[in-house]
């Protein structure tokens, strides 16, 4: 056969996928396409061995899995830590699950700017779908499941994309699905000419046209999205469900109309109940990067597991508690801890890990309902206990001190205000947004020069002079950290967290953002029982004092997000100030008075709440998925019946071919109650076919199909034509004769049931 055909099979179907995936683009900021687009022609290329001889078609359940390997080094390369091949699978397990909760927590459109695990799972659902589309399209050289595959990407995009829709996606779809139509039955000839693509293009061009038309008369059809595909609940778990992950949607969560119970926290002391930490800052977010490579090894006492935590030095002193979690109605991978842990105490075995910030990780996601104990310590601080710790930090603490631009005692010349606006802008993409930061932290911190009071100054100075919002007002920043600090002044807890990490970055002292919930409701009628729920869901600040350890701070406004125990932030109970001025409190700007988080007029105005409000119709309706399930089967039984019944009528040397298109012109005529046996000719076939359709044999069939079975001639392609043109002659006279109904009964195969309405008739 010509590759002409081939290759344009090959660039017709690629350049379908890459229409659906620049599709699903439109659902992600900023743009990914040039990732998409490299890992559709990776998959394409994967797929594609059958194409060049059919015996092939097996090298690609080998190649597709080695792209898929590739394409994830490519996105996110293997850290220098990560051994071994169990080493790599587990860190890459671990960064499609963040990718997962990535994806989980955030509103259309997606943000992937630094974001590499939600790229990361796009990429590989993208490489899956294309490939298998690949496999059936240019391996086995069936189109028609290729299409429906790549549709899904398209139709994805379209049902939860809420910018302005475009058309060209979709027609060119159509478009090019034609094409490919037209160039799988050219590749079935021995002849194969260009001119045959007209008749496909011409067919696309019209499909296209009708359903440009289609769309022009019914807009709705394009308009709001029907569904929301990350608030779907096929399985029925029910609204009160609560993935939790370290990329928190705070004004979903913290939406008072829809309040959530997460856990009851039995601890003789109340604390914050975290999560994870955040240690990397990209500019425009704050992310975690490091992987759980500490793996706790249990000890089993009675039924249940005892996993002893390492302990580090330093960390602040305090007091040794037992908490008791009951977490309710959660799946996560986290288990929440007031404290340093010690030990965690569960009746199940669990591959527990841990890393250098103290979160707890399992590999699988826990829940709905979970149970355990842990031992920890409860920080119990003064603040002068905090005072002139220095700024010796161990070099192992690096990694909190990095920042996209140079911090403050990084910047030359004498005048280094200027020096700063003049190298900041040209030192990552979106630098010019940073331009005021040195003039701000110059007002904030003045000369305050130990850590501890830069600290208390920046903390203060935050609660003081910026708003508390789940709504902050739109900003032309690109990142939503410069925006607050140098527009809106507005935002939620995870504005000011990262607000006031990345300023004490910006001086030299190591800093992370926490992530978890606060101490939550004391229960009046249980003692030292604490309710949390999803309103609890909080991002706080913790800062490194050498000879201390990480000691927690919390800059958003509100007496619901106060440090819950003695401490050395300005927000603990009977906090008393070791200095003597903690900064100004006249800034620049106007002041405004902080508003109580979670008030009513902090509700959420859109966006998925995190009860039935903004939840697609599919939530409700777990019979859904199993009435989709049916549908497909009911579909499917037919058409896999036909395709395996037809599957000999392209396989094969062109004498073989004619005895399969015989031997199913029999079998479809037993369908209809004609029986014929194995053993009669192609006349004596013919004969009772035209006693009961009235179809008149026709002599130059059986001439050549008995020349051709005796082995006197060799078959053509007009040999074949003749007896497909026949059968296809069949088939609708029987249709037409016994009707749908009996049709419908043969395509199922139910030949007792069509016997007997055939006796009936």
């Amino acid at each position: 056969m010509k590759i002409l055909p081939k290759i344009l099979y090959l660039l017709c179907f690629s350049g379908l996928a890459v229409v659906g995936a620049l599709a699903l683009d439109r659902v992600v900021e900023p743009s990914m396409a040039t990732i998409l687009v490299r890992t559709v022609i990776v998959a394409a290329l994967c797929g594609a061995p059958g194409l060049v001889h059919r015996k092939l078609w097996p090298l690609s359940l080998v190649l597709l899995p080695v792209g898929a390997y590739l394409l994830l080094r490519t996105i996110i390369p293997i850290p220098a830590l990560v051994e071994g091949v169990g080493g790599q699978y587990h860190f890459y397990t671990e960064q499609l699950r963040l990718g997962t909760d990535a994806y989980l927590s955030q509103v259309f459109p997606l943000t992937s700017t630094d974001v590499p695990e939600l790229q990361l799972l796009l990429a590989f659902c993208v490489y899956w779908l294309v490939g298998a589309a690949a496999f059936l399209s240019l391996s086995l050289r069936r189109p028609v499941p290729g299409i429906v595959l790549t549709l899904v990407l398209l139709g994805f995009s379209l049902t939860v994309d809420g910018a302005p829709r475009v058309l060209w996606s979709a027609l060119l779809f159509l478009i090019l699905a034609a094409c490919l139509l037209v160039l799988a039955r050219g590749l079935k000839r021995e002849e194969w000419a260009l001119r045959d693509t007209l008749a496909g293009g011409a067919v696309g061009v019209v499909a296209a046209l009708l359903a440009l038309l289609l769309l022009g008369a019914a807009p709705s059809a394009v308009a709001t999205p029907w569904q929301d595909w990350r608030t779907w609940d096929p399985f029925g778990r029910g609204p009160s469900v609560y993935q939790f992950n370290w990329l928190q949607n705070y004004p979903r969560l913290l939406d008072p109309a829809n309040d959530v119970m997460i856990m009851k926290v039995e601890s003789p002391s109340p604390s914050y109940w975290r999560a994870n930490a955040l240690e990397t800052f990209t500019g425009n977010a704050w992310t975690a990067v490091q992987a759980f490579l500490e793996r706790l090894e249990p000890t089993r006492s009675g039924d249940s597991y005892v996993y002893s935590v390492p302990e580090v030095a330093p960390t602040p002193p305090g007091l040794t508690v037992s908490q008791s979690f009951q977490v309710q109605s959660v799946y996560t991978n986290y288990l929440f801890v007031g404290g340093d842990p010690r030990s965690f105490r569960i009746d199940q075995d669990l591959a527990l890990r841990t890393n250098d910030v103290r979160a707890l990780h399992s590999n699988k996601a826990l829940g709905p309902t979970l149970a355990y104990r842990v031992t920890a310590v409860i920080p119990d601080l003064k603040p002068t206990d905090v005072v002139g710790k220095g700024s010796n930090y161990p070099q192992a603490l690096g990694r909190y001190l990095v920042l996209p631009f140079l911090p403050a005692s990084r910047i030359e010349g004498p005048d280094k205000e200027a020096g700063w606006r003049s190298t900041v802008p040209d030192s990552f993409p979106g630098g010019g947004e940073w331009v005021d930061l040195y003039a701000l932290n110059q007002e904030i911190i003045g000369e305050a020069t130990d850590p501890y009071e830069v600290t208390l100054r920046i903390e203060r100075y935050l609660r003081n002079f910026f708003e508390y919002s789940l709504t902050p007002p739109s900003s032309d920043y690109s990142s939503p950290y410069s925006a607050f600090l140098f527009d809106t002044r507005s935002g939620y807890c995870q504005h000011f967290a990262g607000a006031m990490a990345l300023l004490l970055r910006y001086n030299g002292i190591p800093a992370r953002v926490a992530v978890g919930f606060t101490s939550g409701e004391l229960d009046e009628s249980s003692p030292d029982t604490y309710t949390v729920s999803t309103n609890n869901a909080h991002a706080w600040v913790e800062v490194y004092f050498p000879q201390i350890g990480w000691v927690a701070f919390d800059p958003t406004p509100g007496l619901e997000h106060t440090i819950p125990t003695p401490g050395a932030s300005s927000t603990s109970p009977g906090f008393i100030n070791p200095f003597v001025d903690t900064g100004s409190t006249e800034p620049g700007t106007v002041t405004t008075e902080p508003r109580r988080p979670n008030s009513p007029e902090d509700e959420p105005t859109g966006g998925a709440s995190a009860g039935n409000e903004g939840r697609g119709w599919l939530a409700g309706a777990a019979w859904v998925p199993w009435l989709a399930g049916l549908a497909v089967l009911v579909i499917a039984w037919p058409v896999g019946r036909s395709l395996w019944r037809r599957r000999r009528l392209r396989r094969g040397p062109p004498e073989q071919r004619l005895q399969a298109s015989l031997a199913l012109l029999r079998s479809e005529m037993a369908d209809y109650g004609i029986a014929v046996a194995p053993s009669q000719t192609l006349e004596e076939t013919l004969s009772a076919l035209d006693l009961r359709l009235g179809i008149d044999p026709d002599p130059v069939l059986i001439a050549r199909t008995d020349a051709v079975l005796f082995g006197g001639y060799q078959a053509t392609q007009a040999d074949l034509d003749r007896a497909e043109i026949l059968r296809q002659e069949v088939t609708t006279r029987l249709r037409k004769r016994h009707g749908w109904v009996r049709t419908l009964f043969t395509w199922y195969g139910v030949p007792r049931l069509t016997s007997l309405r055939g006796q009936e008739a």
